[in-house]
């Protein structure tokens, strides 16, 4: 592990170590390796397959995030309940799961478009969410079935929405990097931030549409996902300051929905206050990074 991490360290890149619970719970032997993980310059946990929220488990919870943070470790949750308010007592527990995430497109035919959409209106608003987007196999409602490796149902500029819509600061990428370095939307995935100066709701319904903006410095990350239904909406850029700015854009193409990996890249000029018309394909979305014109 120490080579490992230093070998990291080299490319400016922090290592997280993965552990399954009951490893971690075993006769508690991770209050002698969370001391050995500071130690050797691990910056944090992500433990996995609790799957349990009885008393008994949320008391170990607690045991486990104030351990991690005597021993200055950041925790991520999988396999997890829901939030419950701990990460204001214990903010280095900065993500978890508790969440029918992009993981279920191996197994489950629960997961949909409207599905996502609903999340930003309700899961999320108990807290950060380990969704893990980023699944660059994109496919059509026809072609998608249970597999692995994973297919996902909606376009890949959806996906991309999902870096800007979901909260978490640790934002885990799901899919192997084979399937999204130098591809469409990787460059999107270079940019997009995982913490926020401010945030806006710009539009939506649950299970219909979802707009929100999120500013990191000087800028305006936009992400907006559909339901299965293709749509063209108004943004409001109210939420912006007066003036003249510049767009880079990410959207569906006119053949989005019969190939879902394809991405029309612009740049367009924008006006605040004013309206910027977004057309989505079926399973679509649309990203977006604003910045004000010198």
């Amino acid at each position: 592990m120490p080579e490992i991490i230093e070998y990291a360290r080299s490319k400016n890149v922090k290592i997280i170590v993965w552990l399954y619970s009951s490893d971690v719970n075993r006769n508690s032997a991770y209050k002698t390796a969370f001391p050995l993980y500071e130690k050797w310059g691990v910056a944090g946990i992500k433990i996995d397959f609790m799957d349990r929220d009885d008393q008994q488990m949320v008391n170990w919870y607690h045991d486990i995030i104030k351990c991690a943070a005597e021993n200055h470790l950041m925790v991520d949750f999988h396999g997890a309940y829901k939030p419950d308010g701990i990460i204001r007592t214990w903010p280095n527990m900065i993500t978890r799961e508790g969440v029918m995430g992009n993981e279920y497109y191996k197994f489950s035919n629960k997961m949909s478009p409207e599905h996502n959409v609903k999340l930003a209106f309700t899961r999320m608003l108990a807290g950060q969410m380990d969704y893990t987007p980023g699944a660059f196999l994109n496919v059509t409602k026809e072609q998608y079935k249970n597999q692995t490796p994973a297919v996902v149902w909606n376009t890949r500029v959806a996906e991309l929405s999902k870096f800007v819509i979901y909260e978490s600061p640790l934002t885990v990428v799901c899919d192997n990097p084979d399937n999204i370095l130098n591809q469409p939307g990787s460059d999107f995935l270079k940019i997009v931030p995982t913490t926020w100066d401010n945030i806006k709701f710009l539009g939506g319904y649950p299970g219909d549409y979802v707009a929100i903006g999120k500013q990191s410095g000087d800028k305006w990350f936009i992400g907006v996902m559909n339901n299965s239904i293709g749509k063209t909406i108004d943004l409001n850029l109210a939420f912006l300051p007066a003036g003249n700015y510049e767009a880079e854009t990410w959207s569906d193409t006119k053949n989005s929905n019969k190939e879902p990996k394809e991405i029309r890249k612009a740049i367009v000029s924008i006006k605040s206050p004013g309206i910027m018309k977004v057309t989505m394909a079926k399973d679509g979305g649309f990203v977006a990074v604003i910045h004000k014109k010198e």
